[in-house]
């Protein structure tokens, strides 16, 4: 037999064995099995709308007035406990031998944090984040009845400080650090949040950093505030949009852009 009908005919042979082994195949094929319609192209059934681009105001993703049942929905009363004290204000006594706990981050100077839209869940590992996706619209500054975690994570990208407190927190030193945070900068965000523990109630928040207190050592915190005011990864004194349960929009110190962090009281520095 002829060198050339040899091969071919062992070339058959081989292929008939091949094609009634992928007949009876049972196991998984990659990608897919042969002849399966490709699905790449195929579109998803349901198409999540675009994030818009920062401060955009955009009712079918987040326009900062409807939708907010997935954060916080100030006009839902059950949603009201967030800022509440549910739990026995005894447990949250300050205690001057509790050292203050300072969380530093290292954040790849390459991270963007994404937007998300309302119709997304964004949750976060860490009880205080100091980082990550949030929401398009952030806060007008001042001071909250309660602002929601997804929306001052959004300040801290633009170089805000966020002060924090437990609702069951001592109300002496919950007044102090409001008064202490709205006499060092424009950029604050003030608001009670659940997260803090009873050890710790009160926390002082930056970009990619954090510092939790029993108690309120002016000195600590405006160093905090000096040292890491202003150092987001997008900068700008520009108002935020979302204001619901604003009780007390922040007043300009120094000036729009924070260049002198906590001026002394009473002169002409801290004026405008």
């Amino acid at each position: 037999m002829p060198l050339l009908v040899l091969l071919i005919n062992v070339f058959l042979l081989a292929t008939t064995i091949l094609a009634d082994d992928e007949s009876n195949w049972q196991g998984k094929w990659f990608p897919q099995p042969p002849n399966a319609p490709d699905l790449n192209d195929r579109l998803p059934d349901i198409i999540e709308p675009k994030a818009p681009p920062m401060g955009e105001i955009d009712p079918a993703c987040d326009d900062g007035k409807n939708n907010l049942t997935m954060d916080y929905d100030p006009k839902n009363i059950s949603h009201s406990i967030v800022h509440m004290c549910l739990d026995n204000y005894t447990h949250y006594r300050p205690n001057y031998n509790i050292e203050p706990v300072m969380r530093i981050y290292k954040i790849p100077l390459a991270y963007s944090a994404q937007h998300r839209c309302m119709n997304q869940n964004i949750s976060y590992p860490e009880n205080i984040p100091t980082f990550g996706p949030h929401r398009a619209l952030w806060p007008q500054y001042g001071e909250y009845l309660y602002v929601p975690v997804q929306r001052w994570i959004h300040s801290l990208e633009h170089g805000a400080i966020v002060a924090l407190y437990h609702p069951c927190a001592h109300e002496g030193l919950t007044k102090k650090l409001k008064t202490l945070v709205k006499s060092c900068l424009f950029r604050h965000i003030i608001s009670p949040s659940e997260r803090l523990t009873p050890e710790r109630p009160f926390a002082v928040v930056a970009w990619g950093k954090s510092m939790e207190m029993s108690v309120i050592d002016e000195s600590l915190v405006r160093e905090f505030i000096r040292d890491n005011a202003r150092k987001g990864p997008e900068i700008t004194h520009r108002d935020g949009q979302y204001n619901e349960q604003l009780i007390e929009a922040a007043q300009i110190i120094s000036t729009k852009d924070d260049e002198n962090l906590c001026p002394p009281p009473h002169t002409e520095s801290n004026k405008v």
